[in-house]
């Protein structure tokens, strides 16, 4: 895209924060672009009458004028600041809100987890928080509209100048262009240095978030602020330094720009000067010259509209790529409910994470039949919780395939509900902590309250619409085992509404050892018509599951009853007499 088309396309955006918004500054701008001329022309008549010496009503009018003309400026300034911010959260909201539509359009992780992916992301909605500017998008188009307004005033009040002196108009029009052209072109390349590192300014705010909120017990445990924020300077010295070679390297080269400056404004008072004392014009031609001489050279000045429309094009332009790269994707797979419990199948899948030549699962090649518990055991890293992605069809298998019911998990979502020993802790009512995995179904208090009962969920607050946030004002916070509870029903209530497929992800991480006994009661003997998938390492655990997995080097090495790996005295079994001889016995 030119670089015109862009500038019109800012443009364009401004509609996007309402039309009506959006008309109010372009004419608040334009009668801030006619006021230099209007006041050149009204100090001009004010000299005018008072060296003719007209009556004192003549005189008084053209003061009236010369005061209307800067009481309008002031008026319009104060006026603009809020429209403009208004008009910039507007479009800057809509843009968010076209970025979280294409991220949530994708269907699987790896586009969303690319590195790519995440710097695109943080230069379209970056507002610059912490880092010292401002790339908002929405900036972009109000600065273009600032900048446009800027330059008509600077052609008008040439266009006055010229009716007195075309030479000298056009040359203060173009001394002042070029001038602006060249600083402009000095400054951009601090800006590309900016751009280079998105990554690093990512991690500067991950660690200022950190420090803040992210490990506030462990800074006051272990007296770790200094450590955050020796960290912290070291990252905004790796991000920036950069930027300051440049911008020590570009101050130097500014001494010419102040020169020509300087000549342009001494032609600018000079000039008109000489003429008066040559009798070639009259004292009032000259106040007026001077201002608009001036006033045409106030376009050479790079306000911080330029440096937000360089900014908010880059981010303009990463929301293009972030655009392209979504479309790109497949398309989001239709999400169904499912009748019976259905069956799954790997076949001689091989996957690595992007970016990684490690393979975590190398031939898996397995079959979960339907209505099956099956425990999926081994060490960290075999490919555990991958093997769960890729059955939700989180991502794509490098070859091989994998199928739900007979279809691909990209092209058709499985009716899955996934609870992860990472789960999400919503900060929204108990209600909504249970009801997120079938949003579709609305809320029904009964079966959200059947869900915790089912879970064994105990203690929590009678209200549902009670919030789980302590940081809200009247909210609560649970305990460990609590919140797992809460996560479990949220995988049972969507089981009840038809999720088919259940993966518990060490769903007894947080629970002791009763409240594990009672999770098999509880749970595990109440779901029914559902094809389960549990991974633990507690074998404990997993030993009631109809058939156990064991994991090694990205493939099934075991295959079998808790008693039949036992009896065959492999890899299985040595890890299960290991955690009871740990517990004091084998029904640990």
């Amino acid at each position: 895209m030119s670089m015109i088309a862009a500038r019109l396309r800012l443009l364009r955006l401004l509609a996007r924060g309402g039309v009506g918004l959006a008309v109010l500054l372009v004419l608040l701008q334009l009668i801030r672009a006619v006021v230099p001329v209007a006041l050149a022309l009204a100090v001009g008549r004010l000299v005018a009458d008072l060296l003719a010496a007209r009556t004192g009503a003549d005189a008084a009018v053209a003061a009236v004028l010369v005061a209307a003309a800067f009481l309008t400026d002031q008026i319009v300034w104060l006026l603009i600041d809020p429209v403009r911010t208004l008009l910039v959260k507007r479009i800057d909201g809509d843009l968010r809100a076209r970025v979280r539509v294409l991220a949530a359009s994708v269907p699987s992780l790896d586009v969303l987890e690319s590195e790519a992916f995440q710097d695109r992301m943080a230069r379209a909605v970056d507002s610059g928080t912490g880092v010292a500017r401002d790339r908002s998008v929405g900036n972009a188009a109000a600065g273009q509209l600032e900048l446009t307004v800027r330059m008509l005033s600077a052609g008008a009040a040439a266009a006055l100048l010229a009716t007195w002196s075309p030479p000298l108009a056009a040359g203060l029009l173009v001394l002042a262009l070029a001038v602006r052209a060249c600083v402009r072109r000095q400054w951009m390349r601090i800006i590309d240095k900016l751009d280079a590192d998105t990554a690093g300014q990512r991690y500067e705010f991950y660690l200022a978030s950190q420090a803040v909120v992210g490990a506030p017990k462990d800074v006051r445990l272990y007296g770790l602020s200094d450590w955050f924020a020796g960290r912290f300077r070291a990252a905004v010295a790796r991000t920036y330094a950069p930027v300051w070679r440049e911008l020590l390297g570009v101050l130097p080269q500014q001494w010419w720009a102040a020169g020509m400056l300087l000549v342009a404004s001494a032609a600018a008072l000079g000039v008109p000067a000489v003429a008066v004392l040559s009798g070639d014009a009259d004292p009032a031609q000259l106040v007026t010259a001077v201002i608009a001489g001036l006033a045409v050279l106030n376009i050479s000045a790079m306000g911080m509209e330029a440096y937000d429309i360089e900014y908010g094009l880059r981010g303009l332009a990463a929301a293009d790529e972030l655009a392209d790269r979504c479309a790109a994707a497949a398309p989001r797979p239709e999400v169904v409910a499912a009748s019976q419990a259905p069956v799954v199948r790997f076949d001689d899948v091989v996957f690595s994470y992007p970016g990684s030549d490690r393979r975590v699962l190398d031939g898996l090649s397995l079959t979960l039949r339907p209505g099956e518990v099956v425990a999926v055991v081994g060490e960290n890293g075999v490919g555990k919780t991958t093997f769960v992605k890729l059955m939700a069809g989180l991502y794509r298998p490098d070859s091989g395939r994998v199928t739900v019911d007979g279809a691909d998990p990209h092209s058709r979502r499985p009716p899955i509900t996934v609870l992860f020993q990472d789960f999400v802790r919503y900060p929204a009512s108990l209600r909504d902590n249970v009801t997120p995995a079938v949003p579709e179904r609305g809320a029904d208090d009964d079966a959200v309250r059947d869900a915790l009962r089912r879970a064994g969920a105990t203690g929590l607050p009678e209200d549902l619409g009670t919030l789980l946030w302590r940081e809200g004002a009247g909210g609560t916070d649970l305990s460990g085992g609590q919140w797992q509870r809460v996560a479990l029903a949220r995988a049972l209530f969507a089981v009840g509404a038809g999720k088919r497929l259940l993966v518990l992800d060490e769903p007894t991480a947080s629970l002791d050892v009763r409240a594990e006994a009672e999770f098999h009661e509880q749970v595990m003997s109440r779901v029914r018509d559902t094809t389960t998938v549990l991974i633990s390492h507690r074998l404990s655990t997993v030993r009631y599951a109809d058939r156990i997995l064991l994991l090694r080097d990205g493939r099934v090495v075991e295959d079998g009853t808790h008693d039949e790996l036992l009896a065959a005295g492999g890899g299985y079994a040595t890890f299960f007499t290991t955690q009871a001889a740990a517990f004091g016995g084998e029904d640990a």
